[in-house]
This record gives structure tokens, sequence and C-alpha cells, in this order.
């Protein structure tokens, strides 16, 4: 399985293995040494990422999520406008920018079981996929099986006409 993600999805390989280090560096039983050792992987991963990002023509830097809204507190949460979007809608956004923007059903079946531990069925999140296809959510790309996150569209200003 890495080395199908290592060559559809090498930033979020990338990615992936440095929030490992930076998990493992938390370890109470790791000697000062490992740390030190664990520490620089991390700093050489990130210095990798941000490497490739500028090869492939992405942008640098992590990825906000804005539309999950579950660690802001109450405060902030009645401050935001009440539109509220699907839970699993939200949790397949980010999987997908996990992912580079992209994924096939597999991917996003294996991505929301390991992000948030859910299980889902085929059918079920298909027809999920192709209602977002429909809303405008998601595009599905030229690959048979593969869904896409939107590109932003740029809206043009129409002027009106007076009479």
């Amino acid at each position: 399985m890495i080395a199908r993600q290592a060559r559809g999805h090498p930033i979020a390989l990338i990615s992936e293995l440095a929030a490992d280090f930076r998990e493992s560096e938390d370890d109470p039983g790791l000697t000062p040494k490992e740390r030190a050792r664990l520490t620089r992987w991390r700093k050489h991963a990130a210095v990798l990422e941000t490497y490739v990002r500028r090869q492939s023509g992405e942008t640098a830097g992590p990825v906000i999520d804005l539309a999950d809204t579950s660690d802001l507190p109450p405060e902030l949460r009645k401050e935001l406008s009440n539109v509220q979007s699907d839970e699993l809608e939200t949790q397949i956004f980010t999987v997908l920018s996990t992912f580079g923007g992209s994924a096939d059903l597999d991917q996003l079946l294996i991505g929301l079981f390991r992000k948030y531990g859910t299980v889902h069925k085929r059918r079920f999140l298909q027809n999920k996929l192709w209602r977002m296809v429909r809303k405008g959510d998601l595009d599905k790309a030229d690959q048979r099986g593969l869904f896409r996150l939107t590109a932003p569209k740029s809206r043009k200003r129409e002027k009106k006409r007076r009479r």
C-alpha cells in the first residue's frame, strides 16, 4: 500500500512521515539521542515536502481545514453562520486534501477509516460522492473512479445595463 501511495501522492506520503516523526518525538521512553534524531528527520521531511510541492507546482505550507469546526470554542462557533455542512462531506474534503486533491473510492474508504475510524459501505459512499459531484462540490476526474476537489471558480462581475 505504501509503494502505491508513494507513486500516486508523494506529498501525502512525506506529510504523513513528518507527522509520524512529530508524534514519536513526544514518546516519554525515548533517549535524548533518539529524540534529537527524530527531530532532525522531521525537519528533513519538512524540507523535502516543501521541495516536492515546489516541483509539482503546489503551494507550500500546511492545508488548513476551515470546514472542520469541532476544535473551535463554543463562543466562536456561535458567531459563525448557521450553514452546517454534512459531517461526512467535511471528512471527505479533508481526506481528499490529504491525498493531494484527488482520490479513488478505495483510497477514500481507507482514508476515512484511518483518519476518523469510520467504516462506510462502498455503495453508500459512492452515492454520496456522486451527489457531491452533482452539487458541484467535487469533480469527476478523467480517470475512471477518480474524484477530485473542485477548482475555485473565478467570478466575473456582470455590469448592469442602465436604461
